[in-house]
């Protein structure tokens, strides 16, 4: 086994398999804790939480099988975190911009139904008044011709 620098921690190559122990290294990155490195590792299957966010997050499976590494190391688990975080959020955006356009939708229907029946009550105002000016007349009509007296053969 042999290993090399990585970013901030230490990661693993893998020469020979039977020379090392995988259960002491981080399962995504493979770097191992020691106490020269000060990286600390945290269980990964304590509970569902963590194996849930992975496959939510990464679409990645991960199960707990003798022999492979079965913890995370604390910037592969703030990588995780801040991913799942940026994921979720995201998702929440989206969710409010189709609800924001939505309701634009909605609201440009009901200001065109509101539209529709102002101008329905408008004509039947004027309806109305017409046939009250018809009315009217048609009674000023029947008044005169009531008062004029009728000629006598």
């Amino acid at each position: 086994m042999s290993e090399k620098e990585g970013c901030r921690t230490r990661r693993v190559s893998f020469v020979n398999s039977n020379d090392f122990d995988l259960t002491d290294c981080c399962r995504i990155c493979k770097c191992r804790a020691t106490a020269e490195n000060g990286i600390k590792l945290r269980p990964l299957f304590n509970g569902r939480r963590l194996t849930r966010i992975i496959a939510n997050t990464v679409h990645i499976e991960i199960k707990d099988i003798q022999g492979l590494p079965r913890f995370l190391c604390e910037k592969c688990l703030n990588i995780l975190k801040t991913f799942s975080i940026f994921q979720v959020d995201f998702r929440r955006s989206e969710e409010d911009f189709k609800m924001t356009i939505e309701a634009r939708r909605t609201s440009q229907m009901d200001a065109l139904m509101e539209f529709s029946s102002a101008i329905e009550m408008e004509k039947q105002r004027e309806n109305d008044q017409k046939s009250a000016a018809l009315v009217t007349n048609f009674l000023k009509k029947t008044k005169k011709n009531k008062s004029k007296p009728k000629l006598q053969n």
